[in-house]
């Protein structure tokens, strides 16, 4: 999405809203990695068998040795770069500074927020499993919660995740403005804290997907298709407003983003039942592509000649020999799916096996 987004661009006149709007891939990376993390390590928790240093080692192996090839080429792409500004990159706390984001790989101000949530999922994980507890125990219930009760509390901690969320971002502009004198306009969409609630939406998935498990079923389609539409009322009301740029200026504006995340949140539940989304995203091509979505998703913005972006460059070369945009758009996307599917399977997998098997011997 992210990337059909960004190289149609040029085209946003005539292409569909859900291609203009293709960065709700990022609220929907965010809120599965809340789903994924709370899955994974929730039931450690519980058991008291969740290791910090074993968690932090897998997720440094799991992203730095991609981020470093990428940033690497990155920083030969553009021929120059100031040391701080690298150095942020490689910390990956460069999304904590306005002047660095953007600076050298684009779409590496995720990582930033990523980071940050690496560092904060157990506390997060583990008032979740806190919750989940709660939820079996003192419902006054001999089975699972009913699903439409459990969904309204979960909305409902979800809505209190983003009224947090937004007064975190005002409490560190403030702080930052005291301190430093300077202020952050992205700090609402390019740091952890104003991304709090994409997180939390997809933890609450989880925690719902526990407690669902005799209408697991029934309540997948509702997700899904519940999802869809939420997302495109969403969307139609943010273009409606004149984008995201300027949908703040209504009252319900900020509402209607944040929201992205709770419906990317119900779709991630929907796919999780006996559905044909289940099968195609469980087919070997789709869980490969998934595999090398991390690769494909930094090295389209690799800088080439500090002039423009690889996938930019490759779509601009595309439609100069008299390809139409789309067509243009897929053999461009398929020929940097080759380049990343051979990153993961020559690079990526091979060393993080290694890594692995020297901090686990």
């Amino acid at each position: 999405m992210v990337f059909v987004c960004h190289v149609l661009l040029p085209h946003a006149q005539w292409t569909p809203l859900w291609v203009q709007y293709g960065w709700v891939g990022v609220n929907m990376f965010f809120a599965l990695s809340g789903f994924l993390f709370t899955r994974l390590y929730i039931d450690e928790i519980e058991r008291g068998e969740f290791s910090l240093r074993t968690y932090l080692t897998k997720r440094l192996i799991r992203i730095y040795p991609v981020t470093t090839l990428v940033l690497i080429v990155s920083v030969i792409g553009i021929g120059s770069a100031y040391w701080v500004d690298v150095l942020a990159h490689v910390t990956l706390v460069h999304g904590w500074f306005p002047q660095f984001r953007g600076t050298i790989n684009g779409p590496m101000w995720t990582l930033s927020v990523e980071e940050a949530f690496y560092l904060l999922a157990p506390i997060g994980i583990f008032l979740a499993a806190g919750l989940s507890r709660t939820i079996t125990r003192y419902m006054h219930l001999p089975r699972k919660l009913p699903w439409i009760q459990l969904a309204l509390l979960l909305v409902g901690l979800w809505a209190l995740s983003f009224a947090l969320s937004r007064g975190l971002v005002l409490h560190y502009l403030e702080m930052r403005l005291q301190f430093f004198g300077t202020w952050d306009d992205g700090a609402y969409t390019f740091t952890f804290l104003g991304r709090l609630s994409d997180f939390v939406a997809g933890m609450l998935a989880a925690v719902a997907m526990r407690h669902t498990v005799g209408v697991k079923q029934q309540t997948s389609w509702i997700a899904l298709i519940g999802g869809l539409a939420l997302l495109c009322a969403c969307i139609l009301f943010i273009d409606s407003q004149g984008g995201p740029m300027l949908v703040a200026s209504h009252k319900l504006g900020i509402v209607a983003v944040h929201t992205i995340a709770l419906a990317c949140a119900l779709i991630i539940i929907g796919v999780q039942g006996n559905n044909p989304a289940k099968w195609l995203l469980s087919r070997r091509w789709m869980v490969l592509l998934g595999n090398a979505s991390f690769s494909l998703y930094l090295i389209h913005f690799i800088p080439i000649s500090n002039v423009q972006l690889l996938s930019l460059r490759a779509q601009t070369l595309l439609e100069s020999v008299g390809l139409h945009p789309i067509a243009a758009m897929l053999v461009n996307y398929a020929a940097l799916n080759v380049v990343a599917i051979a990153i993961f399977m020559l690079f990526e997998q091979p060393v993080s096996k290694a890594l692995r098997r020297r901090a686990f011997r």
